[in-house]
């Protein structure tokens, strides 16, 4: 049964403190609340209290530790999925870890993914979904399940939700440890590929095309003068996004 909290601080503390002591892998923190969530790279987590799906998940891989950089796609698969099974909603990923909704306005952020190793082996996946905020309640280029179903309530609850999600990431990530290959199916939901990009990783900044994932779930950017680049961590912005 899934740890459900009222408050914390952030679900990837609690879950972390709890993996320390031992926790076995399919430990699950949710809570209503975060008073201190907190995204990738340490940006803080925006979780109003009962308006979002806020968990994270104790994992214990034994693959290669080389390939763990699939994990964070691999729940972004499950996350996407998850919801369109429940609401009908048709979300894409953004590399590495944005849920997002395709609109005219560009791309509109509906959750995150954050994946942080511990030093025995266990992986921990946050995951945070924006399920029922109003506009004003979200930062700029922020959007949540029911203002993207137009104002017609959610047709799904969020424990409707989390049961989908914890059952779809349990899924795949079986098939991934048992050498299932992810990569078609996130090439299949990947705003990034294809799109001309910006990429801001330690160190560098570049330009060029995202031509694809790597096999360890890197982003493969070919810039400007035509040299390949193997992607693991940074932040990417979509300068002219593909032609579907």
């Amino acid at each position: 049964m899934p740890i459900v909290l009222a408050t914390t601080p952030s679900t990837m503390s609690e879950a972390g403190a709890r993996a320390a002591e031992g926790s076995p892998e399919g430990t699950v923190v949710i809570a209503e609340e975060q008073t201190a969530g907190r995204g990738r790279a340490g940006r803080e987590w925006q979780s109003k209290p009962f308006a979002g799906l806020w968990l994270t998940i104790v994992l214990r891989p034994t693959a290669d530790p080389a390939s763990l950089g699939w994990l964070p796609l691999i729940a972004g698969i499950a996350a996407v999925r998850s919801i369109g099974e429940q609401t009908g909603l048709d979300l894409r990923l953004k590399w590495p870890n944005d849920i997002v909704a395709e609109s005219d306005a560009g791309l509109l952020k509906v959750g995150g993914i954050l994946a942080e190793r511990l030093a025995d082996g266990a992986v921990l996946i946050g995951i945070g979904i924006n399920v029922d905020h109003d506009a004003d309640e979200l930062p700029d280029g922020g959007t949540s399940l029911r203002l993207l179903e137009a104002g017609d309530g959610l047709t799904a609850s969020r424990e409707s939700l989390v049961v989908e999600l914890l059952g779809a990431l349990a899924t795949d990530y079986r098939g991934w440890q048992s050498g299932i290959d992810p990569a078609p199916a996130y090439l299949d939901l990947c705003v990034t590929v294809g799109c001309d990009v910006r990429v801001e990783a330690p160190g560098r900044t570049l330009e060029g095309i995202a031509t694809g994932v790597g096999r360890h779930g890197e982003l493969l950017v070919t810039d400007r003068s035509g040299t390949g680049h193997v992607i693991s961590a940074g932040d990417v912005l979509l300068v002219r996004p593909a032609i579907r």
